[in-house]
């Protein structure tokens, strides 16, 4: 058995990922009853892990809106805490290769960073206002559903000698085969690997975009990207090169539809937010959603369906994501809205 793959499937490794597996997750239906008999449970984990004999289980569909419908894929809790135990050591295998500005599911990331990095790098290239700037932004279609299983294995046996844990991520990649027919295609949207799996796959990209096409001013967050510059013929030139690239590489297509190139002094629509030159604003479609979803949430306490610090952490969460943004005025007038629905 590879030293790796031993490591990763101790026993002390198991019962280490359940405590960090749980957090947040502890009055779960599916959690509770795996509690009943935690230790049992574990070891059975364990030893299947240790004799190859684990076998992945069926997934539980079901749809989410966020605002647009996804089809989610939730695993059981056994495979979930597999899951959990496989990307913790992917991340510290596979983070070291990524690019500074791929920013989706990193620590220390995330979307207001991937915002702010645009901001930032248009504030540069247009030497604060002196220069034109271009923003082209692309979108990768049907990322998850299209992502080729049999390339993913390949990607990841680059930088993983071990062959044990290499079938390990042979056993949870293969699992997933939403057409019922032998599995060629996508990873689940409902798996924290799946997380791990879509940033080593189009590192791929950000490799091909930096390094071949030596472009410096690119951003990217999951399956969206941009990428910034004064010449708007360059950045047009551009998109021919990266959508071949991704289909013959990776099998994968550039979203026809969600292709824009625009002045960042018109404003770009990036990740929930608009930003513009010298300031950024919260989409408008999102500030409709997140007032009505205040609003449903101030009713749901009102009629005592939750608490006050339930209702106060939603609040706070979308002045959090406020805050991002210059909407001082926005946030004066939603905390007026909010005292006058409470006092009704």
């Amino acid at each position: 058995m590879g030293k790796l793959y031993n490591t990763i499937v101790g026993l002390e490794n198991v019962f280490c990922a359940f405590e960090e597996f749980c957090v947040g997750k502890r009055k779960k239906k599916d959690v509770m009853a795996f509690c009943r008999n935690l230790e049992d449970n574990l070891f059975t984990i364990h030893r299947s892990l240790m004799t190859k004999t684990y076998k992945h289980g069926t997934y539980q569909m079901f749809y989410v809106k966020d605002p647009k419908v996804r089809q989610i894929h939730k695993a059981t809790v056994a495979d979930r805490l597999v899951h959990h135990i496989v990307s913790s050591h992917l991340e510290r295998i596979f983070e070291p290769t990524f690019i500074k500005h791929s920013y989706s599911c990193r620590k220390n990331k995330g979307t207001h960073k991937a915002v702010f990095a645009l901001w930032s790098m248009a504030q540069s290239l247009t030497a604060e206002g002196n220069r034109n700037c271009w923003v082209l932004k692309c979108d990768v279609r049907k990322f998850f559903a299209s992502v080729d299983q049999k390339i993913l294995l390949e990607l990841l046996e680059r930088r993983i000698a071990d062959q044990d844990f290499l079938w390990l991520l042979g056993e949870i990649i293969y699992s997933y085969c939403p057409s019922g027919s032998s599995p060629t295609k996508g990873i689940p949207i409902g798996n924290l690997t799946s997380q791990f799996f879509a940033n080593i796959y189009l590192n791929e990209l950000d490799q091909f975009v930096t390094n071949s096409l030596k472009i410096e001013n690119y951003i990217r967050y999951a399956d969206d990207f941009v990428i910034l510059s004064t010449n708007r013929n360059y950045l047009i030139n551009l998109i021919p090169a990266i959508g071949k690239f991704l289909k013959l590489k990776l099998g994968l297509q550039l979203h026809p539809n969600k292709i824009f190139l625009r002045k960042i002094k018109s404003g770009v629509d990036f990740l929930g937010y608009v930003v513009f030159l010298y300031y950024i604003l919260p989409r408008t479609k999102t500030k409709r959603r997140l007032i009505s979803k205040i609003k449903s949430r101030i009713n749901d306490y009102k009629e005592g369906k939750i608490s006050e610090i339930k209702l106060n952490q939603t609040i706070q969460s979308y002045f959090g994501y406020l805050s991002h943004a210059n909407s001082y005025k926005l946030r004066q007038e939603l905390a007026n809205l909010i005292w006058f629905w409470l006092c009704q």
